[in-house]
């Protein structure tokens, strides 16, 4: 290995492969690091429970073959009958040992390693050694065990977190100075806006339709996009998702108020697919809910994709959203409270062509300040101040 070259562990817990946007996301990141001149292994445990991907990551993911896959055999608590009828906080207070216990024993493989990536304080804590560089990117609210562990980390100066969100920032900054504000970014030589125009105007969404049981909003901008068809507005409407259960909620009200022809509803589609579904879409909808996690902790890959693509954006107006309107994407932002807000934005965007071409050309002219190379070159820039 070259002196220069940094050699990266990301170590994930659970939700790698099984959980396939958090796996896409992971593969992103990774694939950064390569570009940053890193040699990039990934560990993970052998999972059993019913969301496994039953394939190999590197087929499923069909990604760069530098990356390094290591699976570990492990013992998958959440694959138990027992583990299910749990109540929430013990199941919450076993998962974290289970993580604890799995992350010490990969110690010794980490030897090489000069760097270590990961979502799970928890597994930073244990996989520690003085010499190594930890990287902490903070993906959701911390909780109990997590949070505990977060402020032991705090105390290391060999550390660097890294913050999705405002919230995350003001979280991770106390006490420690080594924290950075970084929003998800994107690849853009796979999402890029496509040159020629569509015979009917199509108003888009792709993506997961719920997230840890969280209703995403899109049957809700289902029915207010009703409205607008009634009012005999000409366009097309495209939704691409899961779980299957959410497409039939969709499917269900399409049927029962007759508009089915103006709508193409579709299940998963292979992830390498997404930018050029994406590209056929006029106008994006990110209709997210007011929930805690994702308006305080997330920071949407499908805004960043769809501002990539050129897309003009409609997106509900939590901090999370309103913090990467900020960036210079081209968004117009809608009021969650007031259902109306929705339909006379989505209705302007509809007959304003100048609107949506100053939308895509403010995201265009920014994007490339936010994609995942330059993203993990800033986090590599600071893992050095670190260590001096």
């Amino acid at each position: 290995m070259e002196d220069n070259k940094n050699n990266v562990a990301i170590i994930l817990y659970a939700r790698f492969p099984s959980e396939m946007a958090y796996g896409n996301h992971v593969i992103q990141i990774a694939n950064s690091f390569l570009q940053n001149n890193c040699s990039v292994s990934i560990y993970y445990p052998k999972t059993y429970n019913q969301k496994s991907i039953q394939e190999s990551p590197e087929n499923f993911y069909k990604t760069d073959r530098n990356i390094q896959f290591n699976c570990v055999k492990n013992f998958d608590v959440t694959s138990y009958k027992v583990y299910e009828i749990m109540p929430l906080l013990f199941q919450k207070i076993v998962y974290s040992l289970s993580t604890m216990f799995w992350s010490f024993k990969l110690r010794n493989s980490l030897e090489e390693h000069n760097i270590i990536w990961s979502t799970n304080p928890n597994i930073l804590l244990f996989t520690k050694k003085s010499r190594k560089n930890l990287i902490y990117e903070k993906h959701g609210e911390a909780k109990y065990i997590q949070k505990l562990s977060i402020n032991l980390l705090k105390r290391l100066k060999n550390i660097t977190f890294v913050a999705l969100t405002k919230k995350s920032f003001d979280e991770l900054i106390t006490k420690h100075e080594n924290t950075i504000y970084l929003p998800n970014g994107v690849d853009t030589t796979l999402f890029k806006p496509k040159l020629s125009k569509n015979d009917h105007l199509t108003v888009g969404y792709i993506g997961m339709l719920e997230t840890y049981g969280v209703d995403k909003g899109v049957l809700n901008a289902v029915k207010m996009i009703n409205s607008l068809l009634n009012d005999g507005l000409d366009f097309k409407i495209s939704i691409i998702g899961g779980p299957e259960k959410k497409i039939n909620e969709i499917v269900t009200f399409l049927r029962d108020n007759n508009i089915e022809e103006s709508f193409m509803v579709s299940n998963y589609i292979d992830h390498k697919l997404v930018p050029n579904y994406m590209q056929n879409f006029d106008i994006g909808i990110v209709p997210y809910p007011k929930d805690k996690h994702i308006e305080l902790y997330s920071s949407p890959l499908k805004i960043f994709e769809l501002a990539a693509c050129g897309i003009p954006i409609l997106a509900s107006n939590l901090k999370s959203h309103v913090e990467l309107g900020e960036l210079g994407l081209g968004m117009q932002i809608y009021d969650l409270e007031n259902p109306d807000d929705f339909i006379i934005k989505l209705n302007e965007l509809l007959l304003n062509e100048d609107l949506r071409n100053s939308l895509r050309e403010k995201s265009l002219n920014n994007i490339n300040k936010l994609d995942w190379t330059s993203r993990t070159k800033t986090i590599l820039s600071s893992v050095r101040s670190s260590t001096g």
